[in-house]
This record gives structure tokens, C-alpha cells and sequence, in this order.
């Protein structure tokens, strides 16, 4: 019986692979090496850009501040920092009300000033959490709702967002920020290389738009709608609570030109549109409506000046006790108070 003997490789062939192989090696220390160059290039020169609210936001909290306190989140662009540990922490307590928001909500204290009311007049702690994030909008609150809040299992859940969401922002959507987000992950972001070619996707995906408000008018609804059901399927009762301010009409505040507005003439109708988003889709989900920018604008213009900050949307001392006495009023009509309070 005859075995056929397997030929031998060509030294031709071996020659080959030898060569494609020392040549991708070259390849790969070359790429390895510019990327290196390119970092320690970024880095000497201090070159930074991640995603977080110092882009977007103004005033206080500053920029350091904002470095200092908060962290990314790829879902929620940003977080402040012990996050993670407060939800775990509120899992664990399960309050019965959870607020969420923006600024005036994080920053705002008048759950504070609600729970004091409460322990003067009913007689019991008010349990609660505060979920809310500076510069935050509608499409953050709403990946907050989908991921985070069905764990604390809450009783009462009240939405106050609408100020961010017409802001202009990085000149992006923040469904597109999301976008960006999902591409470069905050894992990699301290890497300067990564910061770059972040910026330059935020810059070319920048360039296609017309400088949109981050969340559009029809987006908002949806955020809103999504939060409000969502809510409702953990069983928690939804709150809409309306952005209540102090602007008129010619004596708009100027400093809120620096947040990208288009035009400052616009920006009274232009939030009025999202005040009425919101009342329309508490009144079409059957969530609790408490309208605190209706409630206000029925006080004179002395009164309104001594609730708010100068920008007209965030309040002073006096404003959160009178935010806080609204909501008290709103919650004792919708018959919220037994069940926040059960035992």
C-alpha cells in the first residue's frame, strides 16, 4: 500500500506569510505609536471635551463645580457623583415619593420646605426622594424612569422638567447626544484621542441641523407620556408639575441669551408651548396635574419678583415655601396625602 506523502510548504509561501505578518506587526506599532504621539500631544496642550452639563449650563453650578460633582453615565450623560449609592440607598428605604426634574427640582428645596409643612400640619415625616439633576431634560428623566426608578418602587412619582428640553444646548438633539454616546461609552472617555474624535462627531453630526432645541416639541410629549405610563405600570401615581416662571413678555432676562435661545423674544411663547404639553398629557394619561405655572401667574408682578431668582425660573426661599404650599394644596385635592403617608 502506497502513503502519500503531504508536500512540504513552499519557502515561497512560508516567505509570504512571514512577510504579511511582520508587515501588519509594523502596522499595528505605527498606529500604536501616532495614537500615542496624538495623546501626549492633546494632553500637553490640555485639550478637553466630555460631554457634561458645563457645555450646557450656566450660573451655578459653575463649571469646577459641575467637574467636581458629577460623573458621566453613557444612558444619562451625566450623574452627580454617589449616585449610584443614593439609589441603592432609596431601594433600599423605598420612600413613597420620588421627585424627579431638573435644576429646580435638584437645587430647588422645596421637598424640603414640603416636608416641614407636613410635619407642622399633619403631624408626619413625609418620606421622600430627590432624583433630580441639574441640566437635565425630558429624554434624561425619561431613561431615568425606564431604568432606575422601577426598582425604588414609589407610591407617588412627580415630573417637572421643560426648561432644558428648548434650550439649544451642544447645537444636538439629545436623542443624538444619546447617539454619540452610544458610540464613544464613558469608559473610554478620559482618553484625549477619544474626547477628539467626540468633538469632531458632535461638530459634523452639529452640522446637519439647524441648532434644534435639545428635545423637540413632539419628542417632549413622548418623554412625558413615557414617563407618566411608565410610572403607572410600577403601580406609583404620577404628578405633572408645570415649569412655572417669571418671564414677560419685553422683559425677558438677558442672561438667558447665553443659553443658546435663537431669540430672546421667543422665549415666553416658546415655553408656554411646553407648559402646554404638559397639561395635555396629564389631562390624555389620567396622571395629577399640579400647575404651578398657573397657579403663580395669578399673583401679581410684586409677588412673583419675591418667589424668583433673577432668571426667572428658579425660586428663592420664599419660593420654595410657596411651591411647596401649591403642591401641599394639590396633593390634598388629587387625595395623594393617604397614600404618600400610609404607614
Amino acid at each position: 500500500m502506497t502513503t502519500q506523502k503531504t508536500p512540504e510548504p513552499h519557502p515561497t509561501s512560508r516567505s509570504g506569510a512571514r512577510s504579511i505578518a511582520i508587515n501588519l506587526l509594523v502596522l499595528t506599532v505605527t498606529v500604536v505609536l501616532l495614537l500615542g504621539v496624538i495623546e501626549l500631544t492633546l494632553r500637553i496642550t490640555d485639550f478637553r471635551f466630555v460631554l457634561t452639563p458645563s457645555d450646557i449650563e450656566f450660573g451655578r453650578p459653575d463649571p469646577l463645580m459641575l467637574e467636581m460633582g458629577f460623573e458621566e453615565d453613557d444612558d444619562l450623560f451625566w450623574v452627580p457623583k454617589g449616585y449610584w449609592q443614593k439609589i441603592e440607598m432609596l431601594t433600599e428605604q423605598r420612600p413613597p415619593l420620588l421627585l424627579l426634574g431638573d435644576s429646580c427640582t435638584h437645587l430647588g428645596r422645596y421637598d424640603e420646605r414640603l416636608a416641614e409643612l407636613t410635619q407642622r400640619t399633619r403631624g408626619a415625616p413625609l418620606h421622600f426622594g430627590n432624583l433630580a439633576v441639574v441640566g437635565w431634560s425630558s429624554y434624561q428623566g425619561r431613561r431615568q424612569m425606564e431604568r432606575d426608578v422601577p426598582a425604588l418602587q414609589p407610591k407617588v412619582v412627580t415630573i417637572y422638567f421643560g426648561w432644558n428640553d428648548h434650550w439649544i444646548g451642544f447645537g444636538l438633539e439629545d436623542r443624538t447626544v444619546a447617539q454619540v454616546k452610544q458610540i464613544f461609552s464613558s469608559r473610554w472617555s478620559h482618553l484625549r484621542t477619544v474626547q477628539l474624535l467626540t468633538k469632531a462627531t458632535v461638530a459634523y453630526r452639529a452640522g446637519d441641523t439647524d441648532f434644534p432645541n435639545r428635545v423637540s416639541l413632539a419628542d417632549f410629549e413622548d418623554n412625558m407620556i413615557t414617563m407618566v405610563t411608565k410610572a403607572q405600570e410600577i403601580g406609583a401615581i404620577p404628578v405633572v408639575i408645570t415649569a412655572a416662571s417669571n418671564h414677560v413678555r419685553g422683559k425677558e432676562p438677558k442672561s438667558l441669551k447665553r443659553r443658546w435661545l435663537r431669540n430672546l423674544d421667543d422665549l415666553v411663547p416658546l415655553h408656554q408651548s411646553y407648559v402646554e404639553v404638559q397639561r395635555r398629557v396629564a389631562q390624555n394619561t389620567g396622571a395629577v396635574l399640579c400647575d404651578l405655572e398657573a397657579e403663580l401667574a395669578t399673583l401679581d408682578a410684586e409677588t412673583r419678583k419675591e418667589l424668583f431668582m433673577r432668571d426667572g425660573i428658579h425660586f428663592r426661599k420664599k419660593g420654595q415655601r410657596k411651591v411647596a404650599e401649591l403642591l401641599d394644596q394639590c396633593f390634598e385635592r388629587e387625595q395623594l396625602w393617604p397614600v404618600i403617608l400610609e404607614p
